[in-house]
């Protein structure tokens, strides 16, 4: 089958995200599989004639990774039983919003044909990213994603850039570490608070000297909204 096969709407589909070098494409006679080059996320664009038949197809999920479902209808976007049901017009923002929430956190040192290699470890943030379309917040602007590392010895939190600092502090050097895993926080910029991937609020008191100021630093110009305001 040559590209001039397949149907307009997959060429309609994929001239709006081909250019996102962050996933690599395969074309098929019905569908789009995309990955993301980093974390290996699949992502799978469908296509439907209307919502109806879009949300029967979200019921049958293929697998791992996220579905797509590309309708004709005008200015539609919501989910529907995990999948995002969408016009073609919201594809690639949707993409891109999808990579700002694929987030590294960690690494670990293994064998691989006799060699020693660093294996990355990324999260999918898909319940923060929903959360950020539903409130129309702007990466950089609204909120930012960071790595913290939670101390073993204090059981603090500490911010990825203050902990070879801090555990310098324990009599540990990050050189002798061959692995380490990171939980990613959001800083809220609105509310001038930090919240973990499931939306609960992180403490103050959770954090270690170094994160306090840290977060000080980001959230020195921020006046936080009313709860009720947001």
């Amino acid at each position: 089958m040559g590209y001039e096969q397949l149907s307009q709407e997959l060429k309609n589909a994929y001239v709006n995200v081909r250019s996102l070098d962050d996933y690599r494409w395969d074309l098929f006679e019905d569908k789009i599989i995309g990955v993301h080059k980093k974390s290996e996320l699949p992502i799978r664009i469908r296509f439907a004639s209307g919502r109806e038949e879009a949300e029967k197809m979200s019921e049958n999920k293929e697998g791992f990774g996220i579905d797509v479902i590309v309708v004709p209808n005008r200015r539609t976007f919501y989910i529907d039983n995990g999948a995002f049901i969408l016009s073609v017009n919201y594809l690639r923002s949707l993409l891109v919003d999808i990579n700002d929430h694929i987030v590294w956190h960690g690494f670990k040192v293994i064998e691989k044909d006799g060699n020693l290699v660093q294996e990355d470890f990324y999260e999918y943030l898909g319940g923060l990213m929903v959360s950020h379309i539903k409130n129309n917040m702007i990466s950089g602007q609204d909120y930012l994603l960071w790595q913290f590392y939670k101390c073993e010895h204090c059981g603090k939190y500490v911010d990825i850039d203050s902990v070879a600092k801090h555990m310098e502090g324990h009599g540990v050097s990050l050189t002798d570490k061959s692995e380490e895993k990171y939980e990613v926080f959001e800083l809220n910029f609105i509310k001038g608070k930090v919240f973990n991937k499931f939306g609960k609020e992180v403490k103050e008191s959770e954090f270690s000297s170094e994160a306090k100021a840290f977060l000080k630093d980001m959230f020195k110009d921020v006046q936080p909204i009313e709860e009720e305001d947001f």
